[in-house]
């Protein structure tokens, strides 16, 4: 190349975020490893009184502790280092809403640069078997199931807080919650609306887990279970609502017109359905960590991603629901409720 070279148009900082963001997330589940954040919360401590508290280099706590920082996790007062709220809440194990159980499964998944390759362009889930429509009717190994029941417990126990909160259940008197998980959604709402009867219907391994959630904050009794395969088995009746929490966009379209069918032949006239979910906007070119999170659905599923409320509705209006609307929860959450006429 020869004579004058011009420099590029644009800025190479956004390129240079990402490349280095790969490390956010590791080094985040080193300080939880270690138990920085209990420490801190302890007695909040300079950078070299932390290398001197874990027995590591001045430089590696001083490197730690700014990119913690410079998330929004930690705030230096006066030369120490303090947990900010949103540690508080979430970073702690002896909060209530501790993404421990998530953290164990970013420990050992298998997001990389192979595993996103082969899922984008070779329609290899790396995660299949927990979340295999063809498979659903066994439960998976006992072990993978806890763990991931926990994994789910802590995405979405802070959620469940703001449906309870935001979601309108008015004249809701028993509600099912489809492949509920933990039980978490039900906890929060128990807690909220003490006359309703809440039931979580799941895989049979999952229902021998739900008490160990249900039963610290005395609701094992009030919250139930119910085996059953959600594709297979007959659903019961006697529900004025179903509710699924980040249920539609494990599957693709027709299985998740399946669920919407049988939820609308298994609710009496003027019953209601709930989704729960993040929602891509109508061209599925954001928002970023919703598109992200439909990334975290093309690695671990089959078919799953974040749909539009556009597609959510007609969904539900094919099955012969109406009246569908959608109300803002927590984070980037919304609810989608609609009518059974």
């Amino acid at each position: 190349m020869q004579g004058k070279l011009d420099p590029p148009v644009s800025s190479q900082a956004p390129l240079i975020e990402v490349i280095r963001s790969a490390y956010v997330l590791p080094v985040l589940l080193a300080a939880d490893r270690a138990g920085i954040f209990a420490s801190l919360n302890e007695a909040p401590a300079s950078s070299d009184e932390i290398a001197e508290r874990f027995g590591i280099s001045p430089r590696s706590a001083e490197t730690m502790l700014g990119v913690l920082a410079a998330k929004g996790f930690l705030a230096q007062v006066g030369g120490k280092f303090h947990l900010l709220d949103v540690a508080k809440d979430f970073l702690l194990p002896n909060s209530p809403f501790y993404c421990g159980g998530w953290f164990d499964m970013c420990r050992t998944g298998a997001v990389n640069h192979e595993s996103v390759y082969n899922a984008l362009f070779r329609e290899e889930s790396a995660f299949t078997g927990v979340l295999d429509a063809e498979n659903w009717e066994s439960s998976p190994d006992a072990e993978q199931l806890r763990r991931f029941t926990a994994t789910i417990h802590a995405t979405s126990f802070p959620a469940a807080t703001g449906v309870a909160r935001h979601g309108d259940f008015s004249g809701v008197s028993r509600l099912l919650d489809v492949a509920g998980g933990s039980g978490c959604f039900c906890i929060a709402l128990a807690l909220k609306y003490p006359d309703m009867e809440l039931t979580v219907m799941e895989l049979p391994g999952v229902c021998e887990i739900v008490p160990e959630y249900t039963e610290p904050y005395g609701l094992g009794e009030r919250i139930q279970t119910l085996s059953a395969d959600m594709f297979r088995d007959p659903w019961p009746t006697g529900y004025d609502a179903h509710f699924f929490s980040n249920i539609f966009h494990d599957w693709g379209p027709e299985k998740c017109r399946q669920l919407a069918q049988k939820s609308f032949d298994a609710l009496p006239s003027g019953g209601r359905i709930y989704l729960h979910e993040e929602l891509a906007n109508d061209t599925h070119d954001g928002p970023l960590v919703t598109m992200l999170y439909s990334m975290n659905m093309v690695a671990w599923t089959r078919e799953g991603k974040q749909y539009s409320f556009a597609e959510l509705d007609q969904m539900l209006a094919a099955a012969g629901f109406t009246g569908t609307r959608v109300s803002y929860t927590y984070g980037k959450f919304l609810l989608v409720v609609a009518d059974k006429p």
